[in-house]
């Protein structure tokens, strides 16, 4: 598909100083009827597809952190990011929370003019904002997740949440992370009240309801979880017999939510980073031991090593020409893990037991007969959860929600989130608060 969209309205950040006060009249009036308002609910998934987004660099970032990535170039926002000592100026902090507040900003524009438009019908205005709750909340979870104390609730290191559209300079208050979180829900439970498409290519009832339930288990909210994964695999089916056919079939039944690219027309930038000779990015020697040693051979073919002795992940294509290739933000073996992590630490261990060998026995391994202990339940779902979404952008979020970030990474406990870009700080006059450790 090929997404419209009106540049001046929804590729802004948050700190862009040159706006005129007259551009926000602009926006207001451009929103006006069918045309517009279906551009500007398109023009969401376009700043999903942001490089510093889903576009490559927000999965990237977090698996070099993690330790599944490293830098294979001299670009020193990679090295920092692969160090896992990350400042506050680094070009992905910065870029990252631009990309961000930009979709957010984007979402607020439909949610506030969209009621507006007479041409709509109430069932039209109702899937539009539907789509626009879900891409906002997960924006703002996805800038938790990097920037606040997301596995905290009492922490008042949340984020701030914007809920106007505006496209001048300005600053909210970080809200506490129990009111992010609060956020979040509701903009996700607006979601599903609004949505019923079930293509994997837009928002829909199902999406919101599988990211809903990543936000409860992130909060160890396990009922919450488990309830919304059971309902998701009950309308979704079991999971489809080959795992690789996940990413050589586009809108795979395994894809829940996923971001189609176009080569011509909106490309991602793993061919840049990953598939160029050098690389700016490759894939730990680490992760390929992790594999060999488990005997992985579905999912570790889908990481290799190349003639330059280089490793990388060719989930998202081979070559520096192929940069069309599809991203899936949630899928359906996630809900069986998720069920699995929330029925075992919320019960038993060996609660877990049929949804983690559900996961193994499609990658071809043979099934767990017993977890003794709660320490060796979350080691299980660390490694399945590893295994099974690598380089998706999970990993490290897993290890600092289950106190590993430490012990693997041998990191100060403050890294386990991001801070605010030093920029933001700057033009906030105080309003924003750094994260606690940061300079």
């Amino acid at each position: 598909m090929k997404y419209i969209i009106i540049y001046g309205l929804f590729l802004t950040g948050c700190n862009v100083l040159d706006q005129e006060p007259e551009t926000f009249v602009q926006t207001q009036n451009a929103l006006v009827d069918r045309q517009s308002a279906t551009a500007a609910v398109n023009g969401l998934y376009h700043t999903l597809q942001d490089g510093d987004y889903y576009g490559g660099r927000y999965i990237m970032a977090t698996e070099m952190v993690a330790g599944n990535g490293t830098a294979s170039a001299f670009q020193a926002f990679w090295q920092e990011l692969a160090s896992g000592r990350v400042p506050a100026s680094n070009f992905h902090v910065e870029d990252s929370w631009i990309a961000l507040y930009a979709t957010v900003n984007a979402a607020n524009i439909v949610i506030e003019y969209i009621p507006q438009i007479s041409e709509l019908t109430e069932s039209e205005k109702s899937d539009m904002l539907g789509q626009a709750y879900f891409i906002r909340g997960l924006a703002f979870f996805d800038a938790l997740r990097q920037y606040g104390e997301f596995f905290n609730v009492s922490s008042e290191f949340g984020i701030p949440l914007k809920l106007q559209p505006s496209l001048a300079p300005s600053e909210t208050a970080r809200a506490t992370v129990a009111n992010s979180y609060t956020q979040i829900e509701s903009d996700l439970q607006e979601a599903i009240d609004r949505l019923e498409s079930a293509s994997p290519f837009f928002a829909s009832k199902v999406a919101a309801k599988a990211l809903k339930a990543r936000v409860h288990l992130y909060q160890n909210e396990f009922d919450q979880a488990e309830t919304l994964a059971t309902e998701v695999i009950n309308e979704l089916g079991n999971l489809p017999d080959d795992y690789n056919e996940i990413y050589t079939t586009e809108e795979s039944s395994e894809a829940i939510f996923e971001l189609e690219f176009i080569q011509q027309d909106d490309p991602n930038v793993w061919s840049i980073e990953m598939y160029n000779n050098p690389p700016e990015v490759s894939v730990t020697n680490n992760l390929i031991d992790f594999f060999n040693n488990r005997n992985e051979n579905e999912r570790g073919m889908l990481f290799e090593t190349t003639s330059s002795g280089l490793n990388r992940c060719i989930k998202y294509g081979t070559t520096p020409q192929e940069d069309g290739e599809n991203t899936i933000i949630i899928r359906l073996s996630e809900m069986y893990l998720i069920r699995a992590e929330a029925l075992g630490r919320d019960g038993v261990p060996n609660d877990a037991l049929p949804d983690i060998n559900a996961v193994r026995n499609r990658a071809g391994l043979t099934s767990f007969t017993n977890i003794a202990s709660d320490a060796e339940l979350l080691t299980v779902l660390l490694n399945e959860r590893r295994a099974e979404f690598a380089f998706e952008g999970h990993y490290w979020f897993d290890m600092v929600r289950y106190g590993r970030m430490e012990s693997i990474r041998g990191l100060e406990s403050f890294r386990r989130i991001f801070p605010i870009p030093r920029r933001e700080i700057n033009i906030s006059d105080g309003t924003l608060v750094q994260n606690p450790e940061y300079n």
